[in-house]
């Protein structure tokens, strides 16, 4: 059933494309704009603030694009009103940030999650029922990299950059992503972490543009997370790897070439004796707006699962042990000692 939707923030990175999404999406009727700066266009309803846009009358759900220090506020007040959202990740500056939208959202009885929309691509679906289907047994290794272009090429004066708005760097903005495809693919919680993060980039940045972490899983297995704003040539390096008892699987979900849509699959497994490694190749389809045809699938299924009550790929909770894991991560670095996460 279509919904009328509110797009909460104009000039976040991803709320242009957002915007294009919710356009685009056939469970869409609708769309208004909440900034209290920036015009919509198009003739496309703005509304300056919260309550105005509220008094003019309830949308079906909305999607909260706007910095890592006025999301959670904007996020809980639509919750109290009975709104759905979904907020892009990380959707706060600390994780007590999420987790207090998990009190209000269940409160309220909606949900909400964060903007994850990787888990919707078709190499990671194909991924998780690899994984889910025994063809690497326990897994024993993970390795993650993000890597991509520089500070300077990002603008240094950016939000993304000042610890006071963003709360954290590289591993608090694009990191998250795969931290977060971590727990998902391998359905196992991280337990511990250690390693380092550094500002490199002789930018006057207060946040982190490198970092190199290890961690363990809570069945053993270690893996590790290396990501850093600093690539001069190429837009990025971002790299996937589960490592079992029975075999591997590796995405290279961006090289030398661009993006990498391939998964390469080794296995010992029983069904792989005739071929042992296979090649899948899986396109998203091309569709406009944040994330392309996973991005409209997104919106799509979290409508239908707030309609009929049905559970979503991600939730609040996905959001909040992703950002625990980070500020875990931080501690870890400051302190240069193992650190322990909640169970």
């Amino acid at each position: 059933m279509p919904v009328n939707a509110a797009l909460v923030g104009l000039s976040a990175p991803h709320s242009q494309g957002w915007l294009q999404t919710l356009r685009h999406c056939s469970a869409v009727t609708r769309v208004v704009v909440c900034d209290d700066q920036a015009d919509a266009p198009d003739a496309i309803p703005t509304f300056r603030d919260l309550p105005s846009l509220l008094e003019a009358g309830r949308p079906g759900f909305a999607i909260v694009s706007l910095p890592n220090d006025q999301a959670p506020a904007a996020a809980e007040t639509l919750l109290e009103a009975g709104i759905p959202c979904i907020v892009e990740k990380p959707a706060g500056r600390h994780a007590a940030d999420l987790a207090r939208l998990n009190e209000v959202a269940a409160r309220a009885g909606v949900p909400w999650a964060a903007a994850f929309v990787n888990r919707l691509h078709p190499v990671v679906a194909e991924l998780k029922r690899l994984v889910d289907a025994g063809a690497l047994g326990r897994i024993l290794s993970v390795e993650g990299r993000v890597i991509t272009s520089t500070v300077q090429q990002r603008n240094p004066s950016h939000w993304l950059f000042a610890a006071e708005r963003a709360g954290g760097g590289i591993l608090h903005w694009l990191g998250i992503h795969t931290i977060d495809l971590i727990r998902y693919l391998t359905g196992l919680e991280f337990r511990s972490v250690c390693g380092l993060q550094a500002t490199l980039s002789k930018t006057g940045i207060d946040v982190e543009d490198v970092a190199a972490h290890s961690f363990s899983l809570e069945n053993g297995a270690l893996g590790s997370i290396h990501a850093g704003y600093v690539l001069t040539q190429r837009y990025g390096d971002f790299y996937l790897c589960l490592r079992g008892e029975l075999g591997e699987a590796t995405w290279q979900m961006w090289g030398f070439e661009g993006v990498g849509n391939t998964l390469q699959v080794c296995s010992g497994a029983p069904g792989w004796e005739t071929s042992g490694r296979r090649q899948i190749s899986l396109q998203p389809r091309e569709a406009p707006g944040y994330g392309g045809s996973m991005g409209q699938l997104f919106v799509q299924q979290f409508i239908d699962g707030f309609i009929q009550k049905r559970k979503f790929i991600t939730d609040g909770n996905d959001a909040w042990r992703a950002l625990q894991f980070v500020e875990a991560a931080y501690r870890a670095g400051a302190s240069g000692e193992t650190v322990s996460l909640d169970s």
